[in-house]
């Protein structure tokens, strides 16, 4: 999990509580807390959120032969597709992610992503990569948006919306428990998450975890620590699914550069931060791409989003809305 939360100890109101829970959902750990003063309604608000979220991940993982975006997968490559109201605005954002960042986000990535087996430590040969590179592009994807359908103009075109998909699903899950009139809640999947409110009288405090832990940085392993409110907070790492490659030693993860087809180099992590995860989840994997000075000038460029990029070398870079810590 890239994100743990400080929970503090003082508490709005003498008659509510918090109540928590996690699920195994998406490939990772949903975990979700609410404040309430009915514990019947704050649990059945916490089932709700595992539905939503089992819900997208049922509509939208490439693994399940039946969601939707693996009927398009296998589909629009033949004929033009009808795309749900859900696929319809991913694809959408997914398009103006492409756009404002220069192709470093691409959901095409998966072309070449595939072929990659994280589990079974394996990778693609230079050959395929070459071989299916010309099908990483956006520019292979035909709307007609008179009709809302979809068809591939490449014959081995593949999308895979992990890039954004959690991040919507997390705010999905915030609006699912401001609808039951929940007004102070955190949801996190993996490394993305969103805070609802505050922790009592204080944000919340997520903690970024460093990507390659020591005993020097204690047990969690954490080197920033953001108060965050009411927003989103997503983190894209070289850790999350990851091998080394016994031949070139390099390490083999799961962040596509969709230029290469080769998993990106120069950063362990990226951070960002945001009103919501699905423009922070999107941002977060495009900037880790474009590395630190075209990903600082993308932030800059956005307003109201701000990152922090851990390069390679463990040296941290905060955008111009954060400040660093004093280390005086």
């Amino acid at each position: 999990m890239l994100f743990v939360m400080a929970l503090l100890g003082f508490l709005p109101c003498a008659h509510a509580a918090w109540f928590e829970k996690s699920a195994p959902i998406m490939g990772t750990r949903v975990y979700v807390n609410v404040w309430h003063k009915d514990e019947k309604l704050a649990q059945a608000a916490i089932e709700h959120v595992f539905e939503v979220m089992r819900g997208v991940d049922a509509r939208l993982s490439p693994y399940k032969p039946d969601s939707d975006l693996s009927r398009l997968n296998r589909v629009a490559a033949k004929r033009p597709v009808v795309l749900t109201r859900e696929l319809l605005l991913l694809l959408e954002k997914s398009q103006w992610a492409y756009g404002v960042t220069d192709g470093a986000f691409d959901i095409t990535f998966a072309s070449v992503g595939r072929l990659y087996d994280y589990r079974e430590k394996r990778l693609p040969s230079p050959e395929q990569i070459q071989q299916l590179l010309p099908a990483l592009s956006t520019a292979h994807l035909a709307f007609d948006k008179a009709h809302n359908t979809l068809r591939f103009l490449h014959p081995e075109v593949a999308l895979d919306l992990g890039g954004i998909a959690k991040g919507y699903a997390v705010d999905l899950a915030i609006e699912a428990l401001k609808k039951r009139g929940i007004q102070h809640a955190y949801v996190s999947a993996g490394g993305d998450s969103r805070a609802l409110g505050n922790r009592g009288d204080r944000p919340w405090l997520i903690g970024i975890k460093h990507p390659r832990p020591s005993k020097a940085l204690g047990e969690a392993g954490t080197v920033i620590t953001l108060p965050v409110d009411n927003l989103s907070v997503s983190t894209s790492g070289d850790y999350e699914r990851f091998f080394i490659d016994e031949k070139s030693g390099d390490r083999i993860h799961h962040i596509i550069n969709p230029k290469t087809g080769a998993s990106a180099s120069g950063v362990m992590s990226v951070t960002v931060i945001g009103p919501e995860g699905l423009t922070t989840d999107p941002l977060s994997t495009a900037i880790f791409v474009l590395g630190v000075a075209k990903g600082l000038k993308l932030i800059h460029s956005i307003a109201h989003y701000d990152a922090i990029i851990l390069d390679s070398t463990g040296q941290v870079h905060y955008s111009n809305g954060l400040m660093p810590p004093d280390e005086s």
